[in-house]
């Protein structure tokens, strides 16, 4: 399923590309990539596919090389599991913030957003790198060591129960909007189709949040990927913090569901792709 993942990821590299070398021809003009990742919204969503990248490389070195490069890749798996979490978290609260309160985007917020993910990401990955048995062989793969109890909590399970936690909070209100007795009275979020407003979202507040109200009812699969692929890893994980015993069988499981959660989240975009691709 790494492979697979893989697989996926050079797909939207390759038609990402291959748009950025035909700018402006009649093809690439209509493609659904073209606006998205020209949004704030869209800015979130590809540093959560980056964050599943971390995780898909872990799982490609997974067995072969996992204990000859077990720093490499138990950092690679907590960098992706913190910021796969935290971009989930962040997807939702822009989608929330835009859609709930309609409060205008600033894009340098957004860029320091998206800026802190990453440190944050990072620094709980490479900070147990000071501790040299932190990070090891362990069970049929390398990551933290059992004797590291509190390291192991930080860097595992604690960014997937947050990201469960946050995302289901914030996708509750967002539906409620959308779906229930929250439904703002104030105006429609019908997005026009016409040309000429295909393109004013990204200077028009009022069209960004019709736009927003479209692609919400396709950001609901994003944190459920999360919480259904992502929890098996989460529960064994646990289990090892309590000192309890895991069989091989488990743990294969959970990793192999997260290897699946980069190939899930591809899935879902072109899916969203396919919802709003009509607007284009």
């Amino acid at each position: 399923f790494s492979v697979l993942s893989a697989l996926a990821f050079l797909f939207v590299g390759y038609r990402c590309t291959r748009l950025v070398l035909h700018k402006g021809s009649q093809g690439t003009y209509g493609a659904p990539e073209n606006l998205l990742f020209r949004t704030h919204i869209g800015h979130y969503v590809g540093s959560l596919l980056i964050g599943n990248v971390f995780l898909t490389l872990a799982g490609l070195i997974e067995f072969k090389w996992g204990l000859q490069s077990g720093v490499t890749r138990a950092a690679m798996m907590e960098i992706g599991l913190w910021s796969s979490g935290f971009f989930t978290v962040a997807t939702g609260m822009h989608t929330c913030i835009s859609l709930v309160f309609r409060a205008r985007q600033v894009p340098w917020i957004n860029l320091a957003c998206i800026v802190l993910g990453w440190i944050i990401s990072f620094v709980v990955a490479l900070v147990p790198l000071e501790k040299s048995n932190a990070y090891g062989p362990e069970g049929i793969s390398c990551g933290v060591m059992r004797n590291y109890k509190a390291e192991l909590f930080v860097l595992q399970p604690l960014p997937i129960l947050m990201g469960i936690a946050c995302s289901g909070a914030i996708y509750s209100l967002i539906f409620f909007v959308l779906y229930g007795k929250l439904s703002p009275k104030n105006g429609d979020l019908e997005m026009d189709s016409q040309t000429q407003h295909r393109w004013s979202l990204l200077y028009d507040s009022r069209e960004y949040v019709r736009f927003i109200a479209v692609l919400a009812r396709t950001m609901f699969w994003y944190p459920f990927a999360f919480f259904v692929l992502l929890l098996p890893f989460c529960v064994t994980r646990l289990l090892i913090y309590s000192g309890s015993s895991l069989s091989d069988s488990s743990d294969v499981f959970a990793r192999v569901c997260c290897s699946m959660l980069g190939l899930a989240n591809v899935g879902l975009l072109y899916n969203t792709f396919r919802v709003v691709s009509p607007l284009f």
